[in-house]
């Protein structure tokens, strides 16, 4: 930049040319010679100069002043001082000097010794152009930003053309709080110094603290056009983030390139990009990027946590599993990152119940605020008598929209009896959709949080006076979980956002059903499990879900089988099942669809995977992401729906039903392998649940055989569905808000509710 923020004066050493100096035309000419030395860099030739000058007039104010300039320039603050204060001592009048001496304080924090130094200048000369800036700038680092905005408003009312000036006059009126004013100020800025970006810069950061995403843009771009090695990366990143909030990824990622290939160094910069390429599912270019700034931060905790997540989406868990716990070392206090890790751990079918539990207490012993849980909100003594009274629940997530927990939420927030319970959502979610605007509509009381977290999000949710709090993302991507070990409620509880414990104490109760969670299971949950009676989720289908189709192998000879999950949930022992089903039988294909195979690299890992159980490459379907209503649609093309084994499909199994394929499934202990138990038995289909591997394999074999039987219950089964608790909303609400009286009325027979 041409000067920084704030700016000092264009050339203190130009205001010395109008103090008295010693008398003859060679000492004038040898100052002024000198002064133009100083100002090109040549601190030899000046201070020689300046010598030569002291040699006929030892006490020359002039000299003594360019002296200590040179003295500054070079360090050597102590010297710079003593000559300043010669040379005032020299000439009392020497408002230049004053002014050096006012800088040389600044510098040193000494804002009351430079404020006088400034007030001295202009007692001697009021109208001092610089004397008046400077003080605005003394004015400014002191935190007053109206007196500072006044002192640079009596600058520019002696040159209105000093840039400078109206350059940190929009800093100061945007730190006063007006705004517009400040634009204005910025704006004859730039147009006095059209070829300075520091204006421009600021303009970017006004607009952007105003919300004006466009005009921040715009003036980010005009600065790019300058200069764009002078780009802000902690500006770039901020508006990048915000674009990608708002759902305008694309636009943020041209500028972000550009930021990056000037400093290509930057490894914050580099993974802001990746982010931005993960966000509009552009595989191939975050993988590249984030190996990239591994290669120039490879200790970067925060790159290797989303590395370690893209990873393990992509169906390399391992992977992501080894540069997570790297990033924990380098971060052992950021829960979430820690976080990540035990979802990711998650998809690890080697892992039982017990170990799942010991690391996820881990994760409460690491996070919780040192002495426990502070603060709990008491109730009155006649809350306590009074079990029955309306009780205030808040639901807290990121995930108030097109995601698992807003399909499961929506009709219990619908549905809520308003006259016992009142509703409270708080949102984290960072782009809204048509749910979530739906969800604003049907809740009570609608907050939005933000980033706010840990004990600020708890004092809020306090001051609401929460009766039971529900947690509804678990360890989950933006979850607020450590918003929970401060217990700002006096029941706290954790449902449908995650699979299996959050390994917090403080939060008593985990929802969940007796196929979800069977009897024996309780010692490896840190809450206590409340078992609703049918299920525990209740599913609304997406308005936009299309018309079952007609059986697709009826018409084409082949039997599809599909599977729509998460590639991390595609572990080694599910793709040998599957490839019993498929080996040698060209009559056969399974189709899998998910965004990861949106990469070409993966989509030949995953045929490999297969290749070398003995599947044909001809036999695989593997399909890229087209968005929700273009996946529904796509099992119009299945046949018959394979669970994977190391983790169960939540609302994949409830997609695959609404949409006329059943799904045979295989659980096993842990809680993340028994989600499609759950739903089978409560639409009444719990022939597709096998025992065991042949188990499994049978009943893929029996349906394959009998194309009459499968596309008869192809058909029944939306109808199937729409009457089992699954989808009755308002049955599963009343089961759910007797469990939330239930909870109540536990913590009151305590006779305290902290």
């Amino acid at each position: 930049m041409s000067y920084e923020y704030p700016a000092a004066p264009a050339s203190r050493a130009a205001s010395s040319a109008s103090p008295p100096f010693p008398s003859g035309a060679l000492s004038v000419g040898l100052l002024a010679e000198a002064e133009r030395s100083l100002l090109a860099g040549n601190l030899v030739m000046a201070a020689w100069l300046c010598e030569e000058v002291r040699r006929v007039d030892p006490d020359s104010p002039g000299a003594l002043h360019l002296l200590g300039l040179i003295a500054e320039r070079e360090g050597r603050l102590c010297d710079a001082s003593r000559l300043f204060r010669q040379a005032l001592a020299a000439e009392p009048e020497f408002g230049a000097a004053w002014l050096s001496l006012a800088s040389l304080h600044r510098s040193s924090g000494n804002p009351k010794a430079a404020l006088l130094c400034c007030r001295s200048a202009l007692l001697i000369d009021p109208a001092d152009r610089d004397g008046w800036y400077n003080l605005g700038n003394v004015l400014f680092d002191d935190g007053c930003a109206f007196a500072a905005a006044e002192a640079y408003g009596r600058a520019l009312g002696i040159d209105r053309h000093h840039d400078p000036a109206w350059h940190n006059l929009g800093i100061a009126l945007h730190l006063a709080g007006r705004s517009d004013a400040a634009l204005t100020a910025l704006g004859n800025a730039a147009a006095y110094r059209p070829d300075n970006p520091a204006p421009l810069h600021q303009i970017a950061v006004v607009r952007f603290r105003t919300g004006d995403l466009d005009g921040a843009l715009r003036a980010v771009g005009r600065q790019a056009r300058l200069d764009p090695a002078q780009l802000d990366s902690s500006l770039i990143r901020l508006l990048a983030i915000a674009l990608r909030d708002a759902g305008r990824t694309g636009d943020a990622i041209p500028i972000t390139a550009l930021a990056v290939a000037h400093r290509p160094e930057d490894v914050d910069l580099r993974h802001c990009l990746g982010m931005l390429h993960l966000a509009v599912r552009d595989m191939p270019a975050a993988d590249a990027i984030f190996r990239a700034t591994l290669c120039h931060g490879p200790a970067d905790p925060f790159a290797l946590n989303s590395y370690g997540v893209m990873l393990s989406g992509m169906g390399r868990s391992r992977e992501g599993v080894r540069l997570l716990r790297r990033s924990l070392l380098l971060q052992p206090g950021n829960a979430e990152i820690h976080s990540n890790l035990l979802l990711t751990l998650q998809y690890d079918g080697t892992l039982g119940l017990a170990d799942l539990y010991r690391l996820h207490a881990e994760w409460y012993r690491r996070h919780a605020p040192s002495g426990g849980p502070a603060g709990a909100r008491r109730v009155a003594p006649d809350a306590i008598r009074d079990p029955g009274r309306r009780l205030r629940i808040g639901y807290v997530s990121a995930d108030f929209g097109q995601h698992p927990v807003g399909f499961f939420l929506s009709g219990v927030v619908l549905h809520h009896d308003r006259d016992s319970f009142e509703v409270h959502c708080y949102s984290a979610r960072r782009r809204s959709d048509a749910l979530t605007d739906r969800f604003r509509r049907m809740a009570e009381h609608w907050h939005e949080i933000g980033d706010t977290d840990g004990e600020e999000l708890a004092d809020r949710i306090r001051g609401d006076g929460i009766d039971i709090l529900v947690d509804l993302s678990g360890h989950t991507a933006n979850n607020r979980l450590r918003a929970f070990v401060h217990r700002p409620a006096p029941v706290q509880a954790t449902w449908a956002g995650y699979v299996g414990t959050t390994g917090i104490p403080a939060i008593d109760y985990l929802i969940s059903d007796p196929r979800q969670t069977p009897d024996g299971v309780d010692p490896h949950y840190a809450e206590r499990i409340m078992r609703l009676p049918d299920c525990y989720v209740c599913y609304e289908p997406p308005p936009y879900a299309p018309p079952v189709g007609p059986l697709p192998a009826l018409e084409s000879g082949v039997v599809t089988f599909g599977c729509f999950n998460n590639l991390a949930k595609l572990d080694e022992s599910s793709i040998a099942l599957w490839s019993t089903l498929l080996r040698d039988r060209p009559d056969r294909r399974l189709m899998l669809q998910t965004f990861a195979l949106d990469v070409p690299s993966v989509r030949d890992a995953v045929a490999a995977r297969f290749a070398a159980h003995g599947v044909a490459p001809g036999q695989l379907d593997l399909r890229r992401a087209s968005g929700h209503a273009g996946l529904l649609q796509s099992y119009n093309s299945v046949d018959i729906a394979l669970d994977p084994l190391a983790y169960s499909g939540g609302l994949t199994t409830l997609e695959a039903l609404w949409m006329g394929v059943p799904v045979i499934t295989l659980p096993g202990e842990r809680f993340c392998t028994r989600h499609s138990l759950s739903h089978l038995t409560a639409a009444g289909l719990p022939g597709l649940v096998a025992e065991d591997a042949s188990g499994y394999l049978a009943r893929a074999e029996g349906l394959a055989a009998d194309l009459g039987r499968l596309a008869d219950l192809r058909g029944r089964l939306r109808d199937r569905m729409a009457a089992s608790p699954l989808c009755d909303a308002a049955h599963f609400t009343r089961t759910l808000e007797a469990a939330f009286r239930r909870m109540w009325r536990d913590r009151c027979l305590t006779g305290r509710i902290d």
